[in-house]
């Protein structure tokens, strides 16, 4: 397996580690099935993408989810969560341009009030895809949202869910979609696409979800205040069988503000293999490293943690993009001192590089 298709194949296994329970807990795990309908439309986020301004969406999703019910599932969100996999179809209507899709992600998805004829839930997932009709400068040069059949998938949604008996669920949902190549190989513009979706679940088995009296979170614990320290492997393919890897580490300090929720500072350095091919390429001499600050936030789920930074380069001798960068990073925490997972880069809407990483904190 190609290292820029790992993502999908990490996130599963931390899926299936999440899983894992105490034989206490083991119970309290319920399985549902669920399928929604997607519609939606193109994001036009570039000119390059004019071409398919007229698109709109379609897509059929198969989910397999995870619900947990136990106490300690509640006590760690004042929430039930569900973790599970999705499999999708999607024809993004300008076939001659970009064709079809299959996506499969795994995801995280804590519900709030399931104990209520309504709740409401909030989605995480990530993972991989294919299409059909990448980039070609002879067959298919009008798209510039990607040009490798398998890229890297996002989903990032709200979810309205009506319970229908003790095991239907109707679902109505808001989701915003992005598949990219990480930055892996240009053209990488992306397709960014929200849609609204109608599906229904069912539960295997009839949930028993106990309203729970909220308390407040520093009662029951701390701040949870972390230095974390990780150490990042980036990949980028510029040109067609030339493979580069640039070596990084990242200082984040982080800062615990609510039950779920963090905010951080920190710093990064990197040795950008990509920046030094395209140095060499347009015969400069500048040095490829690169430093930047970062603040942001944390979504903490239990193992999970996820996090979104804005940052600003303050050392770039080569420069070719944006002086402001974002960054998307999903880790697992194995341990309370070691976690893995991956990180993606951007400047503005367009993906600078994914990254492996592994971390340990104080």
């Amino acid at each position: 397996m190609q290292l820029r298709y790992g993502l999908s194949f990490v996130l599963l296994c931390l899926t299936i580690k999440l899983l894992q329970a105490t034989p206490a807990d083991t119970i309290s795990i319920i399985l549902m099935p669920n399928i929604r309908l997607h519609h939606g439309f193109v994001l036009i986020h570039s000119r390059e993408l004019v071409p398919v301004r007229h698109s709109n969406p379609s897509g059929i999703e198969l989910n397999l989810n995870w619900h947990k019910v136990s106490q300690q599932a509640w006590k760690s969100c004042h929430c039930y969560p569900k973790v599970g996999a999705a499999l999708s179809f999607w024809d993004f209507d300008q076939r001659d341009i970009l064709g079809h899709s299959i996506t499969g992600m795994a995801y995280v998805e804590p519900v709030f009030g399931a104990w209520r004829p309504l709740s409401f839930s909030v989605r995480a997932a990530f993972g991989a895809s294919y299409q059909s009709k990448p980039y070609d400068p002879i067959a298919n040069p009008l798209n510039q949202s990607y040009s490798t059949h398998v890229a890297m998938a996002a989903q990032l949604g709200g979810s309205a869910h009506i319970r229908l008996g003790p095991q239907w669920l109707l679902d109505v949902s808001a989701v915003y979609n992005h598949i990219s190549n990480g930055g892996v190989r240009d053209p990488n513009k992306g397709i960014n696409w929200p849609t609204a979706a109608l599906g229904v679940g069912y539960y295997l088995d009839a949930p028993d979800f106990h309203r729970n009296e909220r308390k407040n979170w520093r009662t029951e614990r701390s701040p949870d205040n972390r230095l974390d320290v990780s150490f990042f492997m980036a990949f980028k393919e510029p040109e067609s069988k030339t493979y580069l890897f640039s070596p990084g580490v990242e200082v984040k300090f982080s800062h615990q503000v609510a039950r779920i929720s963090a905010i951080t500072v920190g710093g990064e350095w990197l040795y950008d293999n990509g920046s030094r091919f395209e140095i060499a390429q347009a015969g400069r001499t500048e040095s490829p490293q690169k430093a930047g600050i970062a603040l942001g936030h944390e979504f903490l789920l239990g193992r999970f943690i996820f996090s979104q930074q804005l940052g600003a380069y303050v050392y770039r001798p080569f420069r070719v993009r944006d002086d402001l960068y974002q960054r998307y990073t999903l880790m697992y925490r194995y341990s309370p001192h070691v976690s893995f997972g991956g990180s993606l880069k951007a400047h503005k809407h367009v993906a600078d590089f994914l990254d492996f990483r592994i971390g340990w904190s104080f």
